[in-house]
């Protein structure tokens, strides 16, 4: 039914807690945003809606972490705080470093293309490493912090709000940082955004992930060697005869399983297309349609290929995998055509490689750079227009659908997010607002942070 009345609101809020950065989303991003900003001296508030850290990677299951080397997938060109990260991982015991991993492999689901040097990884030790990094820090974490609204005067977020525990909490920075993937807080202060292909609405489909075991690795590759083309390496000729009998109506046509750590694998084969990730009934129905595919798939692994015979669902992830919802449009909107030149700009905060990945219906759509130099992704892209003192970082930056295709994947979110605090560390050390850092000492900066620049 709908609902016709309105009723306005209006919180008189003391100011709960206050910082000089104050970072909303405690994904990759985020994540490396409050870290990178906090050990430059900055007093750094993160706020995360779960009660854990890591996002996509953690409450989405996503994963593996795509890879961080250039095109020809020759150089590591992602470092910085990306694998360091990486590394304290390796060393709990929860990640295999990319350079480790070539094309074809189990771990890449037997992808080639755009798949080599990914970096399989443990869910729970992401967790662990993140909290543990941000506490070395003097990174204030605050969990089950869901951000409502700002409150905005002259172009300028005084203070965000939040849903919590025992009520709303206002919290009062400089700078805040925005990295809740679907650009909430830019959007909720009135910055321009786009969302799908020249604003037309229509985001890119989302999948839901989800934990087996039981895999006979051994016999599944048995099988897999047997076969004459891509299309029985891939079992799209399985799908095609379930899809016919009506038992696969999932739109998707491979077969993508993840081998990760300790007999775990992920899978990735869920379609959740044509909803709104933005809007709460959507999300709602999206979330229920997906955990409804999760059994489909479960039944037709087990039926139609070889070595999952005996699987066991381990859990759905409790967040869908979106990859598309808001992308700001900043005060510089880089497209995937320049990237496909591999353009540099003298902003620059960090290279990528990474191909761009389009899914559209239950097709994706691959392509890569025309040469084998990486692209640069400038820093104007976390500046929103009309609000002075944000930074936005993560997939919901300021580039055009194809741009994001490539960046919004873990290593370049990671990435963002590094160049996101070390800039906000700049603007509070020289009370300076975001569009006035001197990039050129960023970058200086970041390359002693162990970024790739050149």
């Amino acid at each position: 039914m709908a609902v016709h009345d309105s009723v306005h609101i209006e919180y008189d809020l003391p100011i709960w807690k206050e910082a000089d950065v104050l970072v909303i989303g405690g994904g990759p991003a985020g994540i490396a945003a409050a870290v990178c900003a906090a050990r430059h001296g900055a007093h750094v508030i993160l706020c995360e809606q779960n009660g854990y850290l890591g996002g996509l990677p953690t409450g989405g299951l996503v994963g593996p972490f795509m890879t961080c080397y250039d095109p020809p997938m020759k150089r590591q060109v992602i470092q910085g705080f990306f694998e360091e990260f990486v590394q304290r991982m390796i060393k709990a015991g929860g990640a295999i470093h990319p350079s480790q991993m070539e094309a074809g492999s189990s771990y890449s689901a037997w992808r080639v293309r755009g798949h080599a040097h990914i970096t399989p990884f443990d869910s729970e030790v992401f967790k662990s490493v993140a909290e543990e990094i941000c506490s070395e820090a003097g990174v204030t974490l605050l969990f089950n912090m869901m951000f409502q609204r700002t409150i905005t005067h002259d172009g300028q977020i005084d203070a965000a709000v939040f849903a919590a525990k025992g009520g709303p909490r206002a919290i009062r920075a400089k700078v805040i940082i925005d990295c809740t993937g679907d650009a909430d807080v830019a959007y909720e202060a009135g910055a321009p955004f786009e969302v799908g292909k020249n604003n037309n609405g229509q985001p890119q489909p989302a999948s839901l992930f989800f934990l087996i075991n039981g895999v006979d690795k051994e016999k599944l590759e048995a099988y897999r060697a047997t076969c004459s083309d891509i299309s029985e390496m891939w079992f799209m000729d399985k799908v095609r005869e379930a899809r016919e009998k009506g038992e696969f109506p999932i739109p998707r046509e491979k077969v993508a399983l993840y081998e990760s750590l300790d007999g775990v694998w992920r899978v990735n084969m869920s379609r959740i297309d044509h909803y709104d990730y933005c809007n709460p009934e959507d999300l709602t129905h999206a979330q229920i349609e997906g955990r409804k595919q999760v059994h489909i798939i479960i039944d037709f692994l087990k039926k139609y290929i070889p070595g999952c015979a005996n699987i066991r669902l381990l859990g759905s992830a409790p967040m869908l995998g979106v990859r598309e919802s808001r992308r700001i449009v900043g005060d510089f909107v880089l497209t995937g055509a320049e990237m496909k030149l591999s353009t540099r700009h003298d902003d620059d905060i960090f290279l990528s490689g990474n191909r761009f990945d389009t899914h559209i219906g239950s097709k994706v759509v691959y392509e890569s750079t025309r040469g084998d130099d990486p692209y640069g992704v400038p820093y104007r892209i976390l500046l929103p227009q009309k609000i002075s003192n944000l930074l936005v970082a993560g997939r919901c930056a300021s580039g055009d659908q194809e741009c994001l295709a490539a960046i919004r994947v873990i290593p370049p979110c990671f990435a963002m997010g590094q160049g996101a605090g070390t800039a906000a560390a700049l603007c509070i050390r020289d009370n300076v607002t975001p569009a006035h850092v001197n990039t050129d000492e960023l970058r200086t900066w970041l390359c002693q942070d162990g970024a790739c620049l050149e």
